[in-house]
């Protein structure tokens, strides 16, 4: 039997969805219901975390229920938002969450965390992850070991170390909080959580005239709150860096991303502007399918 500490800590497992089936409460009882008064609170402070991009509580192994139903009170009023910012801040925040409570986890605990987010993991030694799943969920993970051609592949699997397993799963955390689900209109109690969130947002005030597609693409994909990988980072700074977008705007782009670090974006747009390194090619740009492929601009350089 599942024990109470790991529903509390892993709300998105499938026994934690059986247990809400089980309830099969209206969002209605969701936003009204007293006894979910403690739920509907830890789902603001959730929220309002996740916004923030401050630490994360401890989950309360006490009150597995109310962890579960504030996860859910959370993603209904992201959903009802339709604001793909917050959506992209609560996924950054909870795949977060999942590397500090995972710490200490079981490896036969991880596993069945697998599972239930559709991994498909197994334990040979060390973790060995399917390649499909595995190119899937590290797409975005920066660092260049996480590169296919840098890792020991057996038999369709990659192989992966406990730490590397757990950094996989929670993006697989991230994305289970990207996905959409249906919810009617935002009763009133949510709204009014909604409304009290300090949302950032900042316009482009620089024209996109001049953009190529491409750029423009990954412009309007930060803008959205999501959370770009190294490479497309590296295009859209360098790209707008070179069409005469100052630092600090670029800097102001890259605010919009859900795990934003002032110090480490500042640095790293600096880079590129004092090294003067190129906007990559439109051949590089399409070996790293970050080209909109119908763009129309048809001018191939060289590799870099």
């Amino acid at each position: 039997m599942t024990s109470l500490d790991f529903l509390a800590k892993y709300p998105f497992s499938e026994e934690a969805k059986k247990l809400v089936e089980r309830e099969n409460l209206s969002i209605e009882e969701l936003a009204y219901d007293p006894l979910l008064s403690k739920a509907r609170k830890m789902a603001k402070e959730r929220l309002e975390r996740a916004v923030l991009r401050s630490a994360f509580s401890q989950p309360d192994l006490l009150d597995p229920a109310s962890e579960i139903y504030s996860l859910i009170i959370a993603r209904i009023i992201v959903e009802g938002s339709k604001d793909e910012i917050l959506r992209n801040l609560l996924a950054e925040h909870e795949s977060k969450r999942f590397m500090q409570v995972s710490r200490d986890e079981s490896d036969e605990n991880l596993l069945k965390i697998a599972s239930d987010l559709g991994v498909r993991m197994e334990l040979k030694g060390e973790f060995h992850v399917n390649i499909i799943d595995y190119m899937r969920l590290s797409k975005r993970l920066r660092d260049p070991r996480w590169r296919a051609v840098n890792r020991k592949i057996e038999g369709g699997n990659v192989l992966l170390s406990r730490d590397e397993a757990r950094r996989l799963l929670a993006e697989a955390v991230r994305e289970r909080i990207l996905s959409k689900i249906e919810v009617p209109e935002l009763p009133p109690p949510f709204m009014d959580i909604l409304k009290s969130l300090n949302i950032p947002r900042k316009t482009v005030k620089k024209s996109k005239k001049g953009l190529l597609p491409c750029v423009e693409s990954l412009l309007d994909s930060i803008m959205r709150g999501e959370n770009l990988p190294h490479v497309a980072r590296f295009a859209l700074a360098s790209h707008l860096l070179a069409a005469g977008w100052s630092k600090e705007e670029v800097l102001d782009v890259f605010r919009h991303s859900p795990d934003f670090k002032e110090k480490i974006a500042r640095y790293q747009i600096e880079q590129i502007a004092k090294k003067g390194y190129r906007p990559p090619s439109c051949r590089k740009m399409m070996s790293w399918g970050l080209c909109p492929g119908e763009c129309r601009v048809r001018k191939v350089a060289k590799a870099d």
